[in-house]
């Protein structure tokens, strides 16, 4: 059984051209220095609903099932660093990041973290 983190960005108006540009260019960067491809996936944009306007960025990126938990927390917090830079990267967006059932929580110095130091 796999466990996702789950995205989302809200906002009255759709990424700018230059904000579509800085994220392709980070998410392309996770993913090329991604080193667990192999048991893991790369991180996973949805295309854009016509029917939810005001989601301007959404996705999952299902974490690697391994025996070693120590993979799978070492993808968590790779995914979260990649967050923070595209959180970043978009101004004025109201943000939900999540482990399945438990939320990320917000920090303008460090970026996405999980409670109790996960």
């Amino acid at each position: 059984m796999g466990v996702s983190v789950y995205y989302t960005c809200r906002r009255n108006h759709n990424l700018t051209d230059s904000e579509e540009q800085e994220i392709k260019a980070i998410i392309d960067k996770y993913n090329a220095g991604f080193e667990m491809k192999d048991i893991g996936e790369t991180f996973c944009v949805y295309d854009y609903e016509q029917d939810e306007p005001t989601v301007i960025f959404a996705g999952s990126t299902k974490l690697p099932f391994s025996d070693d938990f120590e993979d799978t927390l070492h993808a968590l917090f790779y995914w979260l660093t990649c967050l923070t830079d595209i959180r970043r990267s978009i101004s004025n967006g109201d943000w939900h990041v999540h482990l399945d059932d438990t939320d990320a929580i917000w920090d303008e110095e460090t970026g996405w973290q999980m409670p109790g130091g996960v």
